[in-house]
């Protein structure tokens, strides 16, 4: 999965779509042995979604005045854990991977954000607050400890998604 020289998974489109393909038939492959596997995906994006109004407030309130926007600057690409969750849960996936290599900004950030539809992003894109919106946070604390408790419970349902998947497939 990871091309000459680079240290991004997939970042070739042919390898990418063998990724993708190779990950839709393996699941084919073990459907029912798989159920518990998409209750996690499902849960997983349950728990999402309940976070995307905060965040589309939050982003609306602090991007477009940021300086140092970090959809330009970080370089962060779709790993494992988030192709196996969009696969489970039925999300498209991104026709291609973020970037391409090391350094590149990520191909979907526009100059109105992102293109991509929040469950189609990496997790890492919903998981980062930056400062400007922990500060915003700090004043909402329900908000906040939703936020904090729904990433830990997002996070342990990624890892134990992939955990069975894999015991099923191996």
């Amino acid at each position: 999965m990871f091309d000459n020289g680079s240290f991004v998974p997939s970042s070739n489109i042919g390898r990418w779509q063998e990724a993708n393909a190779c990950l839709a038939k393996t699941i084919g492959n073990h459907g029912p042995a798989l159920t518990h596997c998409r209750r996690q995906a499902r849960q997983t994006r349950r728990l999402l979604e309940s976070l995307f109004p905060l965040m589309e407030d939050l982003c609306r309130r602090t991007c477009p005045d940021c300086t140092d926007i970090c959809c330009r600057r970080a370089w962060v690409w779709a790993d494992f854990r988030d192709l196996l969750f969009f696969h489970l849960a039925g999300i498209s996936v991104p026709e291609r991977q973020l970037v391409s290599r090391q350094g590149d900004h990520c191909r979907y950030a526009g100059p109105a954000g992102c293109r991509l539809d929040r469950l189609q992003r990496p997790f890492v894109c919903t998981w980062y607050i930056c400062p400007a919106q922990t500060r915003l946070l700090d004043n909402r604390p329900g908000e906040k400890r939703h936020l904090v408790s729904a990433l830990e419970q997002i996070k342990t349902l990624r890892k134990q998604m992939e955990e069975s998947f894999i015991r099923v497939v191996v």
